[in-house]
């Protein structure tokens, strides 16, 4: 897909007693439901906009299914930057655990979410190439000591910089 794709399937929540604005791009990829065992896990991106300032605060939000006898607690992100990686805490969004039998291990959803800056976000955007699959890659790592590799197309990433820019613009916002 194509920035102009993914901004086009952005997700706009702006209520009038809201303060703030938020885009998402939860439905820049079409999902599909598996025949067979969990869903895969899932990976987007919100944008935060204040609407008197047009200051916006970013969030990669991701959704991590899995079996298991216990919760792995993901508690951290490594990702990477111009300088090497980062590690930063996650923040816990939700907890999903699926009924199951006594000593089965259980089909679970941990959604979690980590702010990014907005200029590292704009510097893997300038990456995207129409003829190439460009991502930003980053890992979770669990208190149990999972680790999830997971990534974002630098198109979905340029994607929602544009929907923000369009926003910022219809509503006279100073760009940041």
């Amino acid at each position: 897909m194509t920035p102009a794709q993914f901004q086009a399937r952005t997700m706009l929540h702006d209520d009038d007693l809201d303060t703030v604005a938020t885009i998402t791009t939860a439905d820049g990829f079409t999902r599909r439901r598996p025949l067979l065992g969990i869903a895969p896990d899932d990976v987007f991106l919100r944008a935060f906009i204040d609407k008197r300032s047009g200051r916006t605060a970013y969030q990669v939000y991701a959704t991590v299914r899995y079996r298991d006898y216990g919760w792995a607690d993901w508690q951290a992100v490594n990702y990477a930057t111009p300088t090497g990686p980062r590690s930063i805490a996650t923040q816990r969004i939700a907890r999903v655990r699926a009924s199951c039998g006594r000593g089965f291990a259980c089909a679970r959803s941990e959604t979690v979410g980590f702010t990014i800056d907005a200029a590292l976000l704009k510097m893997n955007a300038a990456l995207y190439m129409s003829d190439q699959s460009t991502v930003w890659r980053f890992k979770l790592m669990a208190h149990n000591g999972a680790e999830r590799p997971l990534l974002l197309t630098t198109a979905e990433i340029s994607g929602l910089l544009m929907a923000v820019d369009a926003y910022r613009t219809d509503r006279h916002l100073p760009k940041s």
